[in-house]
């Protein structure tokens, strides 16, 4: 019993440090709220967000920044490949491209906390998802592990949205149903394992698992290929009862995933 995981209080935990580290500011004569998060991005910069009202909705927005610090360094949506995955990351947020670049989508007042969440987690994607190799040809990570999966018959719904007991709904990348001897398994893909995704993560499995009738077990597969991965990531993980598997030894994935 010594083991046992108080889903709740990590709910609440990590709902009070969003609380904590968010800072608002009325801008234009109050027209705008410019709302700093927790978040950072890629330049351990806090992600900043604007929310305006518009009639009876509310937009969100980040305001063009993240694709013109894409864009900044040098990546580009230049090929159908590259638009197609960045248009699915987006439509699996609800979110939309403006004119501007800028990456919004709208709310109203019932829902304005749930829309808060799928921009930020769809900036943090955009981030997250791709890689710039020395060739210029972009990378995704989750795309290598569908791949690992089919060569060894690893049966997998994927991209699979699931309610939390917040009501907030998360995405995951990989769902493998129970079997006799095992669980059903939920995975999520981390391209670069730092800490606001990997706590993210913890979230969604925390709230996923206080709401889910039948046993779970909870998966992060991350890239540690050509990068350090900090002692601290894989402490929050093991301390909250996510199973983690390093890309580096991917061969896990067969023992932990293949039916039997």
């Amino acid at each position: 019993m010594g083991n046992m995981i108080d889903c709740q209080q990590i709910i609440e935990n990590y709902i009070k440090w969003i609380k904590d580290n968010t800072v608002i500011k009325s801008i234009q004569d109050g027209a705008i709220c410019e709302i700093s998060t927790p978040f950072l991005d890629r330049h351990n910069d806090h992600l900043q967000i604007y929310v305006q009202k518009q009639n009876d909705k509310y937009v969100l927005t980040d305001d063009g920044y993240t694709i013109a610090d894409l864009n900044m360094s040098g990546m580009e949506f230049n090929t159908p490949k590259r638009e197609q995955i960045f248009k699915t990351v987006l439509n699996g947020f609800g979110v939309k491209l403006g004119s501007n670049n800028e990456l919004y989508i709208e709310a109203n007042l019932n829902n304005i906390g749930q829309k808060k969440h799928y921009l930020l987690q769809a900036i943090l994607a955009v981030n997250d998802m791709y890689t710039l190799s020395q060739e210029t040809v972009y990378s995704l990570f989750k795309e290598d592990v569908e791949r690992y999966f089919k060569s060894n018959d690893i049966y997998f719904s994927r991209d699979i949205k699931i309610t939390g007991k917040t009501g907030f709904d998360h995405n995951i990348d990989f769902l493998i149903s129970a079997s006799k001897n095992k669980p059903e398994r939920l995975i999520k893909t981390v391209n670069i394992p730092k800490k606001d995704p990997i706590m993210a993560t913890i979230f969604a499995f925390s709230d996923i698992t206080a709401i889910r009738e039948q046993p779970t077990n909870n998966y992060v597969i991350y890239n540690d290929v050509d990068k350090q991965v900090s002692p601290d990531v894989i402490s929050a993980l093991n301390s909250y009862g996510v199973k983690n598997i390093p890309w580096s030894q991917k061969e896990r994935c067969k023992e932990e995933f293949v039916m039997n």
